[in-house]
């Protein structure tokens, strides 16, 4: 239970990781969309390349759950659970300042590409 528990932990942290060693490298490439500074100024292509990030993330982060959880199907679900369950009240706050598909996505990806993450961990990886 305990490594299940670390599983869903570890993969959450593996997301954030992700989440922000792809943003720093995107920047790099992207120095438009480094210099920022209010979320609102974003614009479609960029809200796509953050929706694009975090799904890989997402990925990532299944993975690393499926690996140290020692299960593929529940513990990337729940690193993915889990970051819905950190997301959701933040998203709540931002709402007026993005469209309605862009909170959707986000939301929906978090568990399902979690999920497909640990799908890819090789099954006698987790026995």
């Amino acid at each position: 239970m305990l490594r299940f528990i670390a599983g869903i932990v570890f993969g959450a942290v593996a997301w954030l990781v992700a989440v922000v060693v792809l943003g720093l490298l995107v920047g790099k490439a992207w120095p438009e969309m480094a210099a920022i500074k209010q979320m609102t100024e974003l614009t479609l292509p960029m809200l796509i390349t953050r929706l694009s990030i975090s799904g890989i993330s997402s990925i990532a982060g299944g993975v690393v759950a499926a690996l140290v959880g020692r299960e593929r199907f529940t513990a990337s679900l729940g690193a993915g659970v889990l970051l819905l369950v950190v997301f959701v009240p933040y998203h709540l706050t931002i709402w007026g300042n993005f469209p309605l598909w862009y909170h959707l996505t986000f939301f929906v990806s978090l568990p399902l590409l979690s999920v497909l993450g640990g799908r890819l961990v090789n099954s006698k990886s987790t026995a």
